[in-house]
């Protein structure tokens, strides 16, 4: 929903074509801008994020479970959609090519020479971590503003095999 006025704050939206995505698929959408007034900015990028959630459990000092959350950036293909300009209330198409081999850019080639007690307990502990771990994927976009904050925009999509 793009609000016009000017007592609210400065908008960027990101429009997908559809939401859910396999490995070679197109993400085509748009990005759209609806400011207060025109500002002067270094460039507006759109891209597709791949953030790994790894939860942990454990015994704190006193015996007692805790839970630690990490994230990781681990895919991160950023286009520029224009460079320095002054922005106001424009749409930007754009389209992101989903690498083939994407979902599998998070694991190794198991090594065939590798063998005995410590492949298995390798192995048993990748699985491990990664029961314990998901991959939240979006497409960001950022309208870079020179010495402010940027205005920026993510929207969540489902990438599966």
């Amino acid at each position: 929903m793009i609000k016009i006025g000017l007592f609210g704050p400065d908008k960027i939206t990101v429009t997908l074509e559809k939401y859910d995505y396999k490995p070679g698929d197109v993400i085509k959408g748009n990005v759209g801008l609806n400011l207060k007034k025109p500002v002067q900015a270094r460039k507006i990028t759109v891209a597709l994020i791949g953030i790994r959630i790894q939860r942990t459990t454990g015994m704190n000092a006193r015996g007692r479970p805790t839970t630690q959350t990490q994230s990781y950036k681990i895919y991160n293909f950023e286009i520029s959609l224009d460079a320095e300009n002054e922005y106001f209330n424009e749409m930007y198409p754009f389209e992101i090519k989903i690498p083939p081999d994407i979902l599998q850019s998070g694991q190794r080639p198991a090594n065939q020479q590798t063998q005995g007690i410590l492949a298995n307990l390798a192995k048993l502990s990748e699985e491990m971590m990664n029961a314990n771990s998901r991959v939240e994927w979006s497409v960001e976009a950022n309208l870079d503003v020179p010495m402010k904050i940027d205005i920026r925009k993510s929207q969540k999509i489902v990438l599966s095999p």
